[in-house]
C-alpha cells in the first residue's frame, strides 16, 4: 500500500471530503492523484496533510505498515524483552540478525543494535563476538562525538549504552546531554527520553559516590517526571533526591525519604522497593 491509499483511508474514516482536506495546501485533483497513486507531493504538503487529519507522520507510517512497529523498532523490543528473560540464545540471534541488516542496507542503526546484543551478552558473562564492554564503549563514544547536532536517537543511544561507559565519560556525555536538551524543551515527545537518561546517568553517579553530579542531574529529571505525569519514574527519582541530599548533609530528616519508599511499597513495585532500599543501605549505613 503506498502513503496515499492510507491517506485516503484516514480521510474517509473521518468524514472529510477531498475538497476540504485539500483546501488551502494543494488541488482536489491532486490530491485525488495521490490517493490514488498517480502523484506524490512534497513532504511540506504531506505534513499539511497531516496535521489537518490530526496525524503525525510516526502514525502513519505505523498504519502505513499494518499497525506494526517498523522493523528496526521491533527488533529492539525483542532484543531487550529477550535480555530480561535470560534467553541468550535468541539474543545471540537477533544481534546476528541486525549484524546481517546492517551489511545489507549499512543502517548505522542496526549496527547499533547489533551491539547492544553483544553488550547483553557481556553483561551476564555469555561474551560472544565481543569479549568486553570497553570494545562497545570504543564504537559508541565516536559516533556521539561525531555528531554536531544530537536529535532524540542520539539520547536513545546515549541512554542504551549507558552500561558500557565510565563514569567519567557517561557524565560528559550527559552533560552534552543536558545542554542539546534545551532546543527539545517544547518537544512533548523527548520528555520521558529526557527523564530517564537524566537519572539514570545520576544512578551511576550516585553509585561513584559522586554526590553533586548526582544532584545535578536529579535536578534536571524532576521537572520532567512532573511534565510526563510518569507517577512511578517520578517516585523513583524523588527516592535518589533524597538520598543525594542526605549524603551531601544538605538535610537530616529521612521523613520525606521513607514516605517516598513507602509509597512504592504500597503501589506494589516490590523489587523497586526492595532495590532502593540496598541502594540506601550503601549511602545512608548510619540510618538504614
Amino acid at each position: 500500500m503506498f502513503l496515499g491509499s492510507t491517506i485516503r483511508q484516514i480521510r474517509s474514516s473521518k468524514g472529510i471530503s477531498q475538497l476540504i482536506l485539500a483546501d488551502g495546501i494543494m488541488s482536489r485533483s491532486n490530491l485525488s492523484r495521490f490517493e490514488g497513486g498517480k502523484y506524490y507531493p512534497g513532504y511540506d504538503k504531506l505534513i499539511l496533510l497531516l496535521d489537518k487529519l490530526e496525524m503525525s507522520l510516526e502514525e502513519l507510517l505505523f498504519l502505513q505498515n499494518g499497525y506494526a512497529q517498523p522493523e528496526k523498532r521491533t527488533l529492539h523490543l525483542s532484543l531487550v524483552e529477550a535480555a530480561n528473560r535470560y534467553e541468550f540464545d535468541k539474543v545471540r540471534t537477533i544481534s546476528y540478525e541486525c549484524h546481517f541488516l546492517y551489511g545489507a542496507t549499512r543502517t548505522e542503526a542496526y549496527y547499533h543494535l547489533y551491539l547492544l546484543g553483544q553488550g547483553f551478552l557481556i553483561q551476564y558473562q555469555r561474551e560472544d563476538e565481543i569479549r568486553q564492554l570497553s570494545e562497545l564503549a570504543g564504537e559508541i563514544k565516536p559516533y556521539l562525538m561525531g555528531a554536531d547536532i544530537w536529535y532524540l536517537y542520539e539520547f536513545k543511544l546515549l541512554n542504551n549504552f549507558l552500561f558500557t561507559l565510565s563514569s567519567g565519560d557517561a557524565i560528559f556525555f550527559g552533560l552534552r546531554a543536558a545542554d542539546e536538551f534545551d532546543k527539545y524543551h517544547d518537544f512533548a515527545e523527548s520528555r520521558t527520553i529526557q527523564q530517564h537518561l537524566m537519572q539514570n546517568i545520576a544512578k551511576i553517579c550516585l553509585k561513584e559516590h559522586n554526590y553533586e553530579q548526582s544532584l545535578f542531574f536529579l535536578k534536571k529529571a524532576l521537572p520532567l517526571a512532573d511534565k510526563t505525569n510518569l507517577l512511578y519514574d517520578k517516585i523513583v527519582t524523588l527516592v535518589y533526591h533524597e538520598i543525594t541530599l542526605l549524603c551531601l548533609k544538605h538535610k537530616e530528616d529521612t521523613q520525606q525519604l521513607l514516605g517516598y519508599l513507602d509509597i512504592l511499597r504500597q503501589l506494589e513495585f516490590n523489587d523497586s522497593y526492595d532495590a532502593l532500599q540496598q541502594v540506601c543501605r550503601i549511602h545512608l549505613p548510619d540510618i538504614f
